[in-house]
């Protein structure tokens, strides 16, 4: 059997929620993410946020040969992409430890445009994760938001319980100490779903406590070496039962 050990992770929402994660050593090293969307007069925008360097790609394959233009400010860079045949854009805040995204699925907006989005919001970044909240006095609304973590073998989405609970189905769980715990089939193609049958690696679990709700899936190529193996299950079996999650306000 393996012997599992564990590690303690925060990460900050942009809403100011705290996920707390309790990682069991077998879950492996996350790259940690999250999403936001506000919506208010003349804004219905979303936000994926991420570690920062992450945007360093825009420009060398996402945009290649596109425009860059970048703006100083206090405590980050605010930093403007657009594809050469202007078909798409995105503002990206780019702090120290963390950076913020939104795409306009067209050319950049004019200045003036630019000006109001980035006065609608306030960013600040903290080791632990980037706030991005509406600014006073905007009568922006935040919801939607999410923390989550992923590598190649794991996937953790991670709510606030109190704006979840619609996501979780109406029958009891399984009970985990004091999370229930739900299960449904993943939409796999009929060779994915083939090969996986009968592993943990087909199914995505949800979990609910009193604070959180979130949801794992394991992932694993189907017909990947060792699918099957012996250290694969426990692999699994120590994830799914090791993974603890608190959310605070």
């Amino acid at each position: 059997m393996m012997a599992t050990t564990v590690a303690q992770v925060v990460r900050v929402a942009p809403d100011g929620g705290r996920a707390q994660i309790t990682l069991p050593d077998e879950a492996g090293v996350l790259n940690w993410h999250a999403r936001t969307r506000m919506a208010g007069p003349r804004l219905m925008r979303d936000f994926d946020l991420a570690q920062a360097g992450q945007h360093l790609v825009v420009p060398r394959k996402i945009f290649p040969g596109g425009r860059t233009e970048v703006s100083r400010r206090k405590g980050f860079d605010l930093v403007l992409y657009e594809a050469a045949d202007r078909s798409d854009s995105c503002l990206v805040w780019a702090g120290p430890y963390n950076e913020a995204t939104t795409w306009f699925g067209a050319p950049a907006p004019r200045t003036a445009v630019l000006n109001r989005l980035v006065s609608s919001v306030v960013f600040t970044d903290t080791p632990e994760g980037a706030l991005l909240s509406p600014a006073k006095g905007t009568a922006i609304e935040q919801f939607s938001t999410n923390v989550y973590g992923e590598n190649d073998h794991l996937l953790i989405a991670v709510q606030d319980a109190r704006i979840a609970r619609e996501s979780v189905p109406e029958w009891r769980g399984a009970q985990q100490g004091d999370t229930e715990v739900w299960k449904e089939a993943l939409d796999l193609d009929p060779e994915q779903k083939a090969a996986l049958a009968g592993t943990p690696y087909e199914w995505r679990y949800l979990y609910a406590n009193a604070t959180a709700v979130f949801e794992v899936i394991l992932r694993m190529r189907a017909g990947g070496a060792g699918l099957r193996s012996t250290g694969n299950e426990e692999r699994a079996t120590a994830v799914l039962s090791g993974l603890r999650v608190a959310w605070a306000t």
